[in-house]
C-alpha cells in the first residue's frame, strides 16, 4: 500500500511539474508595444529562448538558453551575444587591420543581469533591461 502511495504521489507530482513548465512555452509580447516599438520572448520546451526587440530602426534579437527555478526565469545569452566575445572580436580586427580601430560594439541586452517572475499567463522582468535603444520592464503576456 505504502509502495502505491508512493507511485501515485510521484505521478501526481511529476505530472504538475511537467505541465507547468509545457504551459510555460510559447510567445510573450510586452504590454508597451506600441507602433514603432516592441519586445517579444518566445520561449520553447527545449529550454531555449529568443528574445526579439526594437524601437524603429533600432532593432535586434538574441538567443540563449534558460532555467526555471521557484517561478523566475534565468536567462543566458548565446556567447555570441556577450560582450566579452564581442570586444575580443573586435580587438582582432584591429589587430588584423588598423582601419577599424573606430569600430564600435553593438549593445545587446545581458538577460543574465535578471530574473524574471512567472505570473499566470505572463512574464516580467524583476529589474530593467538596457536593450540599447528602449529600456525594457514590462509585462509579457503570452498569446
Amino acid at each position: 500500500m505504502k509502495a502505491l502511495l508512493n507511485i501515485v504521489t510521484l505521478t501526481i507530482f511529476l505530472f504538475f511539474g511537467q505541465s507547468k513548465q509545457t504551459k510555460l512555452n510559447g510567445i510573450y509580447y510586452s504590454i508597451d508595444n506600441k507602433f514603432e516599438r516592441w519586445s517579444i520572448m518566445e520561449l520553447t520546451e527545449n529550454g531555449i529562448f529568443k528574445y526579439k526587440y526594437g524601437l524603429s530602426a533600432c532593432q535586434g534579437e538574441i538567443t540563449g538558453t534558460y532555467s526555471i527555478n521557484n517561478n523566475r526565469i534565468r536567462f543566458k545569452n548565446d556567447t555570441e551575444f556577450m560582450k566579452e566575445y564581442l570586444e575580443s572580436e573586435r580587438d582582432s580586427l584591429i589587430k588584423s587591420d588598423s582601419t577599424f580601430i573606430g569600430i564600435g560594439i553593438p549593445i545587446y541586452p545581458d538577460l543574465s543581469l535578471t530574473e524574471w517572475k512567472i505570473k499566470k499567463n505572463s512574464i516580467k522582468p524583476i529589474s530593467e533591461i538596457d536593450c540599447g535603444c528602449i529600456i525594457e520592464k514590462g509585462k509579457h503576456k503570452k498569446k
